[in-house]
């Protein structure tokens, strides 16, 4: 599996987007971008890339959640490549909705959905298994201080994380994490904890 990030917009704000592809580029991969941000900014950047021979350039989009910031593109994104929409709750443009535990062809790998509420109720993450990537979306992955208050929901999904095997972490807004993620999770659950948790 080859993760490209985008470049976004300097003049808007939007989120991180990220095209999956084969390492070799086969017929059978299937090109996978997730989140293609407010608007149509990374079309060009996705168009000037070697997609594959005979391949469309993205044949499905993933969602890590509805917010504008991810969601805005895909209407364009979806016109100029005939792609599919994935995402976890109904709006304009998704074609198939997602659900916890199912796992997704991403480029010659598969990604499995966690359903993670915290940052809205419709958030997933996706984990790669194989190369122990995740795409964490806007899930807040590090809180440094215990103090402020967070739901059961949060700290719920904080702790399905933990239990998997995560090396990198490609988020919505931030630079990749590519070591300590397992400190960085045992940091952000212990101060949560510290913290005001509100009951579901």
């Amino acid at each position: 599996m080859k993760v490209i990030p985008l470049a976004k917009n300097p003049l808007i704000y939007s989120c991180n987007s990220y095209l999956i592809l084969g390492d070799w580029n086969r017929i059978e991969d299937v090109n996978t971008l997730i989140d293609p941000g407010t608007d149509s900014y990374i079309l060009a950047e996705i168009e000037s890339l070697a997609t594959g021979f005979g391949k469309v350039a993205v044949e499905q989009i993933i969602l890590t959640h509805n917010h504008f910031d991810h969601a805005g593109a895909i209407g364009e994104l979806k016109q100029r490549f005939g792609a599919k929409v994935f995402a976890f709750v109904e709006m304009a443009g998704v074609d198939e909705l997602l659900y916890h535990g199912a796992f997704i062809k991403a480029g010659d790998d598969y990604l499995e959905v966690l359903h993670a509420p915290g940052h809205s109720s419709d958030s997933v993450c996706l984990h790669c298994r194989s190369n122990r990537s995740l795409f964490s979306g806007d899930m807040q992955l590090r809180v440094r201080t215990p103090g402020g208050g967070y739901t059961q929901e949060y700290l719920d999904s904080l702790l399905m994380l933990y239990g998997r095997e995560i090396e990198t972490v490609y988020s919505g807004h931030d630079e990749p994490l590519t070591s300590n993620v397992t400190e960085i999770l045992t940091e952000t659950i212990r101060n949560v904890r510290r913290s005001t948790v509100t009951p579901r």
